[in-house]
């Protein structure tokens, strides 16, 4: 798909003369006479048409000034190389981010260090008081299928950090670490909606949905991993249980000990189950 290319000036001669006609009772009162015959007017006409002309160049970049313009974004033009190419690989460049400033910068940038190995990243920025210099601390979450803990390796961590080093401001402290995970014990009594459900199968898809829900990776209410700080509630490990097939209702549900009603993260913390014990019960 070709580059759409501006229309500078769309005016055409018969807009420019209507135009130029308006302007005479304003600027000139004592020209009253506007006929073909007149003077005046044929010199307005032979304006308008060099106007006209003048137009039509504005529109019409030669390609050699083209190839320039990419010259400047170090693209240069290869032989019998379209020149809309050539200029879509210049804007590319043009837009492509090769600088860590901003936190979206940092990560998008650490995603591209590894982009088969990172699958999530948080990033906060703290200014140093009394400098000019700032902190950056980059929390990347390995690409590690349905672990429910994936740590990053040290040789991820060293990649990323120096990609990102040598991409941010000299004043910049970087550093990239793993995610802070806060464990999660669960205790609960599930009710089935029938006596004849097998109890140990219930169990089991009980600890898978809230595995899955959980998940720093597959898990959260987007299904894009457990968002970073995001507090943990009873209420809707209520929904996330009492939406398997086979479940009633949930009788009783303790979060850690002692129990809360919720589990508080810090900004760059995720959560983690350590256990799930189901105690599954026939109906009444």
């Amino acid at each position: 798909m070709p580059l759409p290319v501006p229309n500078l000036d769309d005016r055409q001669f018969d807009q420019l003369v209507t135009e130029a006609r308006a302007l005479i009772p304003r600027n000139l009162p004592a020209w009253t006479d506007f006929n073909n015959s007149d003077p005046g007017i044929t010199l307005l006409e032979v304006f308008a048409f060099l106007t006209e002309a003048a137009i039509y160049q504005i529109n019409r970049v030669p390609e050699r000034t083209l190839e320039r313009f990419a010259k400047l974004v170090n693209v240069e033009r290869a032989s019998d190389e379209p020149i809309e190419r050539t200029m879509r690989r210049a804007i590319e460049g043009l837009s492509a981010k090769s600088r860590a400033i901003t936190r979206e910068e940092f990560e998008m940038l650490a995603r591209q260090a590894a982009p088969n190995d990172v699958a999530r990243v948080k990033t906060i920025t703290e200014l140093v008081p009394n400098t000019n210099s700032q902190t950056v601390k980059v929390v990347i979450v390995p690409n590690q299928g349905n672990e429910p803990k994936p740590i990053p390796t040290p040789e991820l961590r060293q990649t990323v950090f120096k990609f990102l080093r040598d991409r941010s401001l000299i004043t910049t402290r970087l550093k990239v670490v793993a995610p802070d995970y806060i464990p999660l014990r669960i205790d609960m009594v599930v009710i089935a909606s029938s006596s004849s459900i097998d109890k140990n199968a219930l169990s089991l898809k009980v600890k898978t949905a809230l595995g899955w829900f959980l998940n720093p990776l597959t898990g959260g209410t987007d299904g894009k991993g457990w968002e970073f700080g995001r507090a943990v509630f009873r209420s809707e490990l209520f929904a996330v249980i009492e939406g398997v097939a086979g479940v009633d209702h949930v009788g009783q549900l303790r979060m850690n000990e002692p129990a809360v009603d919720k589990i508080p993260l810090g900004p760059l913390s995720l959560v983690t189950l350590t256990e799930v014990n189901v105690t599954v019960r026939d109906p009444e």
